[in-house]
């Protein structure tokens, strides 16, 4: 509970300035791709949960990875950052797809948060 205040504190005194605009673009862009590719495969193949998560986030990764190439080729260069941002939005789409569509539940006690869902 400690580091969850921790994080809280955190993340509200973190200066607004501080994320470029261009990683919240890489994050929510993950994000949406994410959360899409895991509701079309949670709806059209009969899939177990972790093979479609795994699926889901590495198809909502590939056009990120993508344009990082490019951008190498382009002259604004290649961003390790860019692409945490990507996976990190990803993963976070891909959860949000699994918990709308059912299969994950957030369960919480006064020691731990934790998720849980149908393997």
């Amino acid at each position: 509970m400690r580091t969850l205040v921790f994080l809280i504190v955190l993340f509200i005194t973190l200066p607004a300035y501080a994320i470029d605009k261009d990683k919240v673009s890489h994050f929510a862009g993950g994000a949406v791709l994410g959360l899409t590719a895991d509701t079309i495969i949670y709806h059209t193949k009969d899939w177990e949960q972790p093979k479609r998560m795994v699926i889901s986030g590495g198809l909502a990764f590939i056009p990120g990875f993508a344009i990082e190439v490019v951008d190498e080729f382009s002259g604004t260069h290649f961003s390790w950052y860019d692409l945490l941002a990507d996976g990190l939005g990803s993963a976070t789409g891909v959860v949000a797809g699994e918990l709308i569509n059912g299969k994950l539940w957030i369960s919480a006690s006064p020691r731990r948060v934790s998720l849980t869902g149908h393997w």
